[in-house]
């Protein structure tokens, strides 16, 4: 009876692998009969040595796809991997490989590096970009929201916009200019020295002189005209900017102290589409700490008005400016 129960364990054991390896197999030929961005001249000039590649821990998960730390020549990386539910599906391959090949037009030194692209298969593609061992701005932010740190802007702050605001210049004065479109405290990463750099450019796109109108984002972030599904263009950018200058000034989320005295006066909170709609309508603005010329900036920023907004280059002008002024 063991014995039986035993060869029975066995066949089911290679049954699964089997099944497992009939499954790589078709995935290998998916890849190689169906046309996908790994065709692509741009990714395959990217491409780099998938057992190369190793991952370490685990650092965040997004919509499609999960971030690891790892090792790669030798060098410490950050390597995007699709969603575990969706490694196996062609479609959010492609979709997945976009933010990769969008990324390897750009060459700024506040973006975070591509480094490479690494696959076997279609289930084990991967995404390298260099590590920026910082974290996060939204972390730091939080980080000095819990210890009181104080609001208004320093040197450091003023620094960190500045990377920023340089980045978007690239952006929007490419030959193709691009708009990121979820520009937010999450996706500014920093090195141990606060240097910062613009990350993640998943649903980036060329702009070609046209607007938009599909409405992508992260809510709290997102300009009015995008909320709305108005047509928009690098302005939401923008927009977007001033919302962090918004938190590098007071730390707290964007409409935070909205939010609290919504729950104070009438014992609810605000949902984000009613919070924006306030926004769009002129009624709800974001907050800054004390008049200055970079939170001026700011404000000028969120302008409900697209046209009230300055350019990218404009507004690095005024930082510049302000930080020569201020702490030269």
């Amino acid at each position: 009876m063991f014995v039986l129960l035993r060869r029975r364990y066995h066949a089911k054991d290679a049954a699964y692998a089997l099944q497992v390896s009939d499954s790589t197999a078709i995935l290998g030929s998916a890849m190689r009969s169906r046309r996908g961005l790994w065709d692509d001249e741009i990714i395959t000039a990217r491409r780099i040595p998938r057992d190369q590649v190793h991952t370490k821990k685990f650092l965040c998960r997004g919509g499609y796809g999960e971030v690891y730390s790892g090792v790669f020549n030798r060098q410490p990386v950050a390597i995007k991997m699709l969603l575990p539910g969706t490694r196996t599906n062609l479609k959010h391959a492609n979709q997945f490989l976009e933010e990769a090949k969008m990324a390897a037009k750009m060459d700024h030194p506040r973006i975070v590096s591509l480094i490479g692209v690494a696959w076997n298969s279609l289930s084990d593609v991967c995404v390298v970009f260099e590590f920026m061992d910082g974290g996060d701005l939204r972390t730091l932010l939080s980080s000095y929201e819990s210890s009181q740190h104080r609001v208004g802007y320093d040197l450091t702050k003023a620094t960190i916009a500045l990377h920023i605001c340089h980045a978007l210049t690239y952006l929007h004065s490419l030959s193709s200019p691009i708009i990121h479109r979820d520009l937010k405290s999450h996706n500014i990463l920093l090195d141990k020295a606060l240097q910062a750099k613009l990350t993640d450019f998943g649903v980036s796109r060329e702009w070609l002189n046209q607007t938009m109108t599909v409405g992508v984002g992260s809510s709290l972030w997102m300009a009015p005209e995008v909320f709305m599904g108005m047509k928009y263009d690098d302005k939401a950018d923008i927009f977007s900017f001033g919302v962090v200058l918004s938190e590098l000034d007071v730390h707290s989320l964007p409409y935070a102290s909205a939010k609290k005295r919504s729950r104070e006066q009438d014992g609810i909170e605000l949902v984000d589409a009613a919070l924006l709609q306030k926004v769009a309508a002129g009624i709800l603005s974001l907050e800054f700490s004390e008049p200055h010329s970079i939170a001026d900036l700011g404000r000028v920023c969120v302008s409900v008005d697209p046209n009230n907004r300055p350019s990218a280059a404009e507004a690095l002008h005024r930082l510049q400016v302000a930080i020569r002024q201020e702490w030269a």
